[in-house]
């Protein structure tokens, strides 16, 4: 079945909320930061993987990262790249993560991002980085994201 990667737009939210509470993930703002998200769907339209990302004063938290079962390792790595193009286009400085998974480490890694202790103190008080660091374990990544002229 044939499968495209694309930036999501306003239609997308009801259709993206659904997913997201499929998989017992909050999607509180998802509305307002749709502009923000990458989805993967399928010819039929239905959505087989997404990433989103909070802005926050110049920066970006990832989050709503889903993944459904026969998604390939290509169209993660596609997935990641969509959304690190809108980061660039919205003149994001860097990109955080949180994740719990000391396996997912090596794999954030090899797409550029790496381990950080301190983070920008606007993402501290953020509603959604407070969720998902209070969580055991919690390992924070960054990635620096490269400026795009669109002029």
């Amino acid at each position: 079945m044939e499968e495209t990667i694309r930036k999501a737009e306003k239609k997308d939210v009801k259709r993206l909320e659904s997913f997201l509470l499929e998989a017992n993930l909050n999607t509180e703002g998802v509305a307002e930061a749709i502009d923000y998200y990458s989805l993967l769907e399928t010819k039929s339209g239905a959505l087989k993987a997404c990433i989103g990302i909070e802005p926050v004063n110049g920066v970006g938290m990832l989050r709503s990262f889903v993944v459904s079962e026969g998604t390939s390792q290509v169209q993660i790595l596609l997935l990641f790249d969509r959304v690190i193009r809108i980061a660039e286009g919205n003149n994001l400085k860097a990109l955080y993560l949180a994740t719990n998974k000391e396996s997912a480490v090596s794999f954030f890694n090899k797409i550029g991002f790496n381990t950080v202790k301190d983070i920008p103190v606007a993402l501290y008080n953020h509603p959604h980085f407070e969720q998902v660091s209070n969580v055991d374990n919690t390992i924070i990544m960054e990635m620096k994201v490269g400026i795009v002229d669109n002029s």
